[in-house]
């Protein structure tokens, strides 16, 4: 089936030369589906002779609507006609629409069940977003024809389309040529040149003719208005040359920013296709050879600026390649582009000014774009030179970045009041990214945190309670705009929140992107209801940030206050999730009653008179210190250390400093005869020399003291660190010491890439484990080891133990050395 895309940019005549090819198509004796891709719905006017209905229309009520009640057949025999529509002017996101029309169209098979023989799509022309590139990206058409005239904004439309068509060059798609619509006959020069430029052609010339004004004026397509005129004869080879346009040798490429305006000048182009036309005919030496004979290497990238180490008489200097357009005013410039030395290339640099200019003048025929691209793409050699950047990467896709291997989350983290209203405004399936349990998960989940108490089957689905609704943002309101949504919800949100509550509206990344006003809305309520309603940004319901923990801080200490009574028990214990069963023991054997706060979280907090938190949490501490009551953050109860001075901190608060805070003698013999038969094996932890300080418990490991637990068992603790020079890696060792005080380990392995580090693991016998917070870490099976979490961490005494004994059993199951790591 012939599938055609004609973009352009608006006025250029676009829709006229789109509706007049579905005609000569369909009188050659093709079924046509035109398919309208412009809010103004304008595409079909001529074809029907009359607007039609848009499938937005429909497609925006409850339920949606059937594409085929929006398809509409044509008075001109063999053509129908659908227009996707849009929003009113300034709601919405037309984008979308289309999008969504898109997907109807492959769902209802309509291409197929119709038997069109072919589609036109009429996309609207200047705005390049996803949402309007969407029949490229669906891969409903892969030739794109380019509707342009000779004028400068015209061609500057073209350049950036081709720039698009290139992102979605993977699906297929590509750039049949150019229709060009000249005001003057003497313009199309200037649009064969264009042309020329990027490398492609131009497909056909269409002339201003009274004909077509005469034939739109009666709503008629002009090749059967006025058949014998210019314009129609123009049309006719138009399509012919489209339908013989296959894929061309070598694709168009846009002219960069600077190399447009150069063209438009009058000079050389200057981009990437006028670039690899002329290495194709062998006048110009490679980028490569070039930057290498001009004594340039890749240092890192900083700010979007190439950090250069250039080879001078005088030794190598740092220096720093900048686009034009963001470097400071007296740098030299070269192409668009500009040069100069970085700070820390010293005094010497002042005597090689004259020297780099020379040296830089070599590249002047390179743009800045094709600079970063040799860079991206050296195998090997380049990305070595970026301080943790594994070998041959594509570095383009991100300077120098390591993908993290552990330790994944925040320090600082804060949860929603007890009785607070927390509405977010968004698609429920963004809150996905917030669901790390189940075992298809992608991260581990400590096993006192999992919701409900029970070991989950699957992913856990978004939450939605009262207390946490989501609007559920929808395509119609993408579409149409959300105000009517987000005026319900505040209302809901402010009216159970009530007076003197704490309601908290959260703008998800799709609202935002439709640059909805919840502020207005937002003030509306306020107004109405008398609550105060705060309004955040993106659904950070648990980040942090002053403003947002003194509002809380500020709610929960009045309902402390409010729930004021005598105490009634020693000791809560605050958030510890599902290990208080344990813990409660621990501490009524030593004569401490403990409980937890229960379903009403404030009287409950006031009937204890001390209460334990299992993390730090800077609004819940504040809170308890505006109302008066005490508070004691302890040390993590796990492993024997561990848990003895948990249950000595929380004696001491209470002044019972006569309670027994160790472990039983049957439990010692159990530590000894765990600890011989875990002598010589390691368990690996992989970081970046950054990140030492987070060894030490914390977010990282749900405060579990994971290295010091390990080492208390007799397992080996072993680092190994992404490091670019030994000296990162004795300031690693440095670091390590520090966040590990008291702790005896050898020095850190220092590796630079993902198979440096997979040969280091793999030849090290006694490394049986490597942690990981990433479930079945491909990475870790792959070296031959069983990856571990601390999620199989329990606390107290008899919790240590049975973590010692979970560990042994994963160093003693070899099935990853014994069939993945081959």
């Amino acid at each position: 089936m012939e599938s055609i895309v004609f973009f352009g940019k608006g006025g250029v005549g676009k829709s006229t030369i789109a509706s007049n090819v579905t005609v000569v198509l369909a009188r050659g004796g093709r079924k046509v589906l035109h398919i309208g891709c412009d809010p103004k719905m304008d595409s079909t006017l001529a074809l029907m002779g009359r607007h039609i209905s848009p499938y937005a229309d429909k497609a925006g009520g409850e339920g949606g609507g059937r594409l085929r009640d929006s398809v509409f057949e044509s008075p001109v025999a063999g053509v129908h006609c659908v227009e996707a529509g849009g929003p009113e002017p300034g709601v919405g996101c037309a984008g979308l629409g289309i999008g969504s029309m898109l997907d109807a169209i492959r769902d209802e098979g309509l291409l197929e069940k119709g038997g069109y023989g072919a589609s036109v799509f009429d996309v609207l022309g200047d705005v390049v977003c996803g949402g309007f590139a969407a029949p490229l990206r669906r891969g409903f058409a892969r030739k794109v024809v380019i509707v342009t005239s000779e004028t400068m904004l015209s061609l500057y439309a073209a350049n950036r389309l081709i720039k698009m068509i290139e992102n979605y060059s993977r699906n297929g798609v590509y750039l049949a040529g150019l229709a060009v619509n000249a005001l003057r006959p003497e313009g199309v020069r200037a649009a064969e040149s264009f042309a020329e430029a990027v490398g492609t052609r131009v497909l056909g010339v269409t002339l201003r003719d009274p004909a077509v004004a005469a034939a739109e004026r009666t709503h008629r397509p002009a090749v059967l208005a006025d058949p014998k005129s210019d314009f129609a004869r123009r049309i006719v080879l138009l399509c012919s040359a489209i339908k013989a346009a296959g894929r061309p040798a070598a694709p168009a490429r846009a002219l960069t920013e600077s190399g447009f305006y150069s063209f438009m000048k009058g000079g050389a182009a200057s981009g990437p296709a006028a670039g690899k036309s002329s290495r194709r005919r062998g006048s110009a030496p490679r980028p490569e050879a070039l930057i290498e004979s001009a004594g340039f290497r890749l240092a890192g990238m900083e700010g979007g600026q190439l950090l250069l180490d250039w080879r001078s008489s005088r030794g190598v200097l740092r220096t720093v390649m900048a686009p034009a357009v963001s470097s400071r005013g007296g740098a030299p410039g070269f192409s668009d582009w500009t040069v100069c030395f970085h700070p820390s290339a010293g005094p010497d640099s002042e005597a090689a000014g004259g020297e780099l200019l020379e040296s830089a003048s070599r590249l002047s025929g390179l743009t800045f774009e094709e600079v970063s691209a040799v860079f991206a793409a050296a195998p090997g050699a380049a990305a070595s030179q970026i301080p943790g950047a594994p070998a041959g990467a594509r570095q383009h896709l991100g300077f120098g970045r390591w993908p993290r291997f552990i330790f994944a989350g925040s320090e600082v983290d804060s949860l929603a009041p007890p009785d607070s209203v927390m509405a977010m405004h968004g698609d429920n399936e963004c809150r996905f990214c917030i669901c790390e349990g189940g075992a298809l998960g992608a991260f581990s989940e400590n096993a006192c945190v999992r919701p409900g108490g029970a070991d989950m089957p699957g992913p856990v689905l978004p939450r939605s309670d009262e207390r946490e609704p989501s609007t559920d943002l929808r395509a119609a309101e993408a579409i149409f705009g959300d105000d009517d949504k987000m005026l319900s919800a505040m209302r809901a949100a402010a009216a159970q929140a009530g007076p003197g509550g704490l309601a908290e509206f959260y703008v998800g990344c799709s609202p935002l992107l439709l640059a909805s006003d919840a502020e207005a809305v937002a003030r509306r309520v306020r107004e109405e209801t008398g609550v105060s309603l705060s309004l955040e940004r993106y659904c950070s319901l648990g980040k942090y940030s002053p403003e947002k923990a003194a509002r809380r801080a500020g709610f929960m200490a009045g309902k402390f206050r409010r729930a004021s009574r005598k105490p009634a028990r020693d000791v809560n214990l605050v958030y510890y999730g599902e290990c208080p069963p344990a813990l409660r023991a621990l501490l009524n054997d030593r004569g401490i009653s403990a409980e937890e706060p229960g379903e009403d979280f404030y009287a409950g907090s006031a009937a204890a008179g001390l209460q334990v938190l299992s993390a730090p949490d800077p609004v819940l501490q504040s809170a308890l210190d505006q109302a008066g009551l005490r508070w004691l953050l302890p040390p993590a109860p796990y492993g024997l250390a561990g848990t003895s001075a948990w249950l000595a901190a929380i004696a001491a608060a209470l002044g019972r400093g006569e309670a027994d805070t160790a472990p039983s003698g049957e439990q010692l013999a159990e530590a000894a005869r765990l600890r011989r038969l875990s002598a010589g094996k390691a368990a690996a932890f992989v970081l970046p020399a950054g990140e030492t300080g987070r060894l030490a418990g914390g977010a990282a490991f749900k405060r579990v003291p994971v290295p010091a637990v390990l080492s208390e068992g007799g397992f080996v603790p072993r680092f190994f660190v992404l490091a670019a020079s030994e000296g990162e890696r004795r300031a690693a060792a440095a670091g390590l010491k520090a966040a590990l005080p008291g702790l005896r380990f050898a020095p850190p392995v220092l590796f630079s890439s993902p198979a440096g580090l997979r040969r280091l693991l793999r030849a090290d016998r006694a490394v049986r484990l490597v942690y990981s917070d990433v479930r079945s870490d491909g990475r870790v099976a792959a070296a031959g080891k069983t990856p571990f979490s601390a999620g199989i961490f329990e606390p107290g005494f008899d919790g240590a133990l049975e973590t010692w004994r979970r560990l042994l059993e994963l160093c003693d199951w070899d099935f990853n050395e014994r069939y993945i790591a081959r």
